[in-house]
């Protein structure tokens, strides 16, 4: 790896890590709005928020820990990550919009 490559992937995973403490705090918000107003409601929005923006970075960077030890990293980086980073993002946003449009749910947001 060259240096150039090095500071690129330094860059990538200081922005990834910056990324994912922003969605840490957002979520820590919204669970403590759970937490205060004991609204349901506010916990299927803090959780789906954590899918849609913790779970995928969480699984790229674990990805980037373990790849030595899978057999067919590319086979992996190239399809299944994107594809599980995409499932991960898909439960969130169905977390939210059930969040937002439930009736059935006790509280409030």
């Amino acid at each position: 790896m060259t240096g150039a490559e090095a500071a690129l992937y330094l860059g990538l995973v200081t922005a990834t890590l910056v990324a994912m403490t922003l969605g840490l705090m957002i979520v820590f918000q919204a669970y403590r709005g759970y937490r205060r107003n004991e609204s349901r409601r506010m916990l299927y929005l803090a959780v789906g928020l954590g899918f849609v923006t913790i779970a995928p970075f969480g699984l790229s960077l674990g990805f980037e820990v373990f790849a030595p030890l899978v057999p067919q990293a590319t086979l992996v980086r190239t399809s299944l990550l994107p594809l599980g980073s995409r499932v991960l993002e898909i439960i969130g946003l169905s977390l939210i919009l059930y969040s937002l449009y439930s009736s059935r749910l006790s509280g409030s947001i």
